[in-house]
């Protein structure tokens, strides 16, 4: 039997190897049309994509609601990357459990999405990414079971949804609106991939290297079937909106709140 080896989690770089993965898995393709579509009732006029890996959720809301994009990720060679392919954006290379937009500034719409299950200080980084909001946050996390697969790729915990809302609140922030998607097809997809050789699996999906024809259709044919999920307000992925409270004149305020800031130390991979 050939041994597989496991992929090094404690390597900020290891997101620059899952393109293709997040490109063309059905997961990731959903969080995106499910997230933007979120956003249309949103106003903003600049967002960040806090941890946002390669900038596919970024280039699209940029596009379709003509907003300034700005994205900041640990790895340093997926923000060059990102620089290369984004120009008109503004990328950063930092920890969202220590570190801020450099000057403090921040944007009308935060979106962290997938990144909080990987961090074991989540609080810290939450923390940070309330700090860098002005108006809006939409956050997504996995919920259910923390499986095989999980584990390979990096999540130290998945979230029942109360511990979060109750954290986003903390931060001063008001709760809006709190989903789920995924069931039946997606929680039955994420069961059998950490049953059926998730290590090989990994590596054939995940483990880096361009797709080809075989594994576009078949990721293609899963994002198609997922529509199903549609149906049912049910599943493992959490969506969460919150918002910065208005006072009477309309602009947005809220309680002073300790934010973290220091030298960047940690990792913050997703899949």
């Amino acid at each position: 039997m050939v041994e597989i080896a496991a992929p090094d989690l404690q390597d900020p770089n290891l997101v620059a190897a899952w393109d293709d993965a997040h490109r063309y898995t059905p997961a990731p393709r959903h969080r995106r049309r499910l997230l933007l579509k979120m956003m249309e009732k949103l106003d903003f006029d600049d967002v960040l994509d806090a941890g946002c890996a390669q900038p596919f959720l970024l280039a699209d809301a940029v596009q379709r609601f003509g907003a300034v994009g700005f994205g900041c990720d640990l790895s340093d060679r997926v923000i060059e990357a990102n620089r290369h392919i984004l120009p008109w954006c503004d990328f950063e290379s930092f920890d969202l459990t220590q570190s801020l937009w450099p000057g403090g500034r921040q944007f009308d719409l935060v979106v962290c999405s997938e990144v909080l299950e990987h961090l074991p200080d989540w609080q810290a980084a939450l923390a940070n990414i309330a700090a860098m909001t002005r108006k809006h946050l939409l956050i997504s996390v996995p919920g259910g079971p923390r499986r095989i697969m999980d584990k390979l790729v990096g999540h130290v915990q998945h979230f029942e949804g109360p511990e979060l809302t109750a954290a986003i609140e903390a931060q001063g922030l008001r709760v809006e609106q709190i989903s789920s998607w995924g069931w039946p097809l997606h929680s039955a997809y994420k069961a059998a991939i950490s049953s059926l050789s998730p290590d090989r699996l990994y590596a054939s999906f995940s483990g880096g290297g361009r797709y080809g024809f075989a594994k576009r259709a078949i990721s293609e044919c899963l994002y198609r079937l997922f529509f199903l999920n549609d149906l049912y307000a049910r599943g493992h992925q959490l969506f969460i909106l919150a918002r910065v409270p208005q006072t009477a004149g309309g602009s947005e305020s809220r309680p002073s709140i300790h934010r973290q800031s220091h030298t960047p130390v940690s990792s913050e991979v997703r899949p």
